[in-house]
């Protein structure tokens, strides 16, 4: 029976060994994981958009102070041209200055009409032709505003920010849940390593049993009950291996995804127990000073308190300043083929029916809610320091009492085995033993991974996880 314990051992190192080739295509530590999360995390890219879509919401609010300029050009076909002919006009004025002059025997008075007249017909000769219409007619216009005095769009460009801040600040609150979920699927995945490790090193054993039992009955020191019991046993460490191997599966795939990757991956869990978390005052107060939720609804607030500031500000008057230069293809009234103005523009809603107070009421009450949250938060971050704070006491203890009971189940089991050798153990105990030991060892993989987990817990309660460490 000696040599039973001396293939066990070797066939637990080359179980571990195995167990590493198998997924040795990237070996990750926790913070390996935690990095390729932050950089191919579906979720964090999505949480990183939204960041994107408050900081347009700044340029949207900023593009009210500044300048707009706009052209248009334009082309119209008309159906006839328009002249202004001011021969044309003049002419039954001048024909009644011939008449006159023609009747009068004043000749002072007959010469200053002669002097009249002579002056008009020389002025219209000097005066080119004015196109009111033209037939083919091309038009250009640019035009420029900018904003003087906007007391509102000032304020609604603070709040855009305060608003901005608060989406940086969420951001931080989901990349900490999303992290914790990949250190959970991380640990999960290093406990079904030590799972499918337990369940091989429980088919080694009842292999062996199970050859010895052959052996027995073989050689008429058993009967055929004996080896029957232990193929049973075999059978089932075998299913258990399967299932067992099934489960690291499902939480690699888990894992991966997480992580963004397609790579296969295997974890690098060190099966420490973590040291002890410190004092529950000294962590609850790093939870108030370092809580990403805590830091968001702040923002939340003071986005609340902006907005409402901007719109009780929309009752205010705005200023501002106008011009624009317009060129043609025609000369029109003035003689001229451009024109241009410039000027100053006062606009002032004094009644809008209500949406206003109606904004400005909503932002008040996102803001009063916003303060209850906060004061209910404080209350809630503690509680969950320290919740977590007594489950890694808690965890940690477990730790030690599954590795005496592992400890306690191998040397039952060798004691076992040498009564079985020695005739004074039934083969039952044998079976009964090898059960209490896998299941110990299955018991101590799922306290690390419990403990380790607690940790990471603890650690995002107090806001030291995943940027900070104790």
């Amino acid at each position: 029976m000696a040599k039973i314990f001396r293939s066990r051992a070797l066939a637990g190192v080359l179980v571990l060994a195995s167990a590493g080739l198998s997924h040795a295509d990237r070996s990750l530590t926790l913070d390996d994981a935690i990095g390729l999360a932050r950089a191919h995390n579906r979720n964090l890219r999505a949480a990183r958009e939204r960041i994107a879509i408050a900081n347009a919401g700044v340029e949207q609010a900023r593009a009210a102070l500044m300048p707009t300029v706009a052209a248009q050009g334009k082309y119209t076909h008309n159906y006839k041209e328009v002249d202004f002919d001011a021969v044309a006009i003049t002419a039954p004025t001048l024909g009644l200055a011939d008449a006159i002059r023609a009747t009068t025997n004043n000749p002072a008075e007959a010469a200053a009409i002669d002097e009249v007249v002579r002056q008009t017909n020389a002025g219209l000769a000097a005066q080119p032709a004015l196109v009111i219409q033209k037939r083919e007619q091309l038009d250009g216009v640019v035009s420029a505003a900018v904003p003087v005095i906007a007391p509102a769009t000032y304020f609604a460009v603070t709040a855009a920010r305060r608003t901005r801040d608060a989406s940086a600040a969420t951001y931080q609150v989901d990349e900490a849940s999303i992290l914790v979920s990949v250190a959970q699927a991380y640990f999960a995945a290093a406990g079904t390593d030590e799972l499918v490790v337990a369940r091989r090193d429980a088919v080694t054993v009842a292999t062996e049993t199970f050859g010895v039992a052959k052996a027995r009955v073989e050689a008429e020191l058993a009967n055929q009950v004996e080896r029957m019991r232990a193929e049973t046993a075999l059978v089932r460490a075998q299913q258990d291996l399967a299932e067992a191997e099934n489960t690291r599966a499902a939480a690699y795939r888990a894992l991966a995804t997480l992580l963004g990757t397609k790579e296969a991956i295997t974890v690098h869990a060190v099966d420490t127990v973590p040291p002890e978390p410190g004092s529950l005052d000294a962590l609850v107060g790093e939870a108030h000073a370092h809580r990403p939720e805590l830091t968001a609804e702040q923002a939340t607030l003071a986005a609340a308190d902006a907005t409402a500031r901007a719109n009780a500000w929309r009752w205010s008057p705005t200023l501002s300043a106008f011009g624009n230069v317009r060129v043609q293809n025609y000369t029109g009234f003035s003689g001229d083929k451009y024109a241009w103005a410039v000027g100053l523009q006062l606009d002032w809603a004094i009644y809008d029916g209500g949406v206003r107070d109606a904004q400005r009421h909503l932002a008040e009450a996102q803001r009063r809610e916003a303060e209850a949250r906060l004061e209910l938060l404080g209350d809630t971050v503690s509680d969950e320091v320290a919740n977590a704070h007594g489950t890694v006491a808690t965890k940690r203890k477990g730790v030690g009492s599954a590795q005496r009971a592992v400890e306690l189940a191998r040397e039952t089991l060798r004691l076992i085995l040498a009564q079985y050798e020695a005739g004074t153990a039934k083969q039952l105990d044998v079976l009964q033993a090898q059960d209490v030991l896998v299941s110990a060892e299955v018991a101590l993989a799922q306290a690390h991974f419990d403990v380790a987990l607690a940790d990471v817990q603890l650690r995002r309660a107090a806001g030291e996880f995943p940027g900070r460490t104790r």
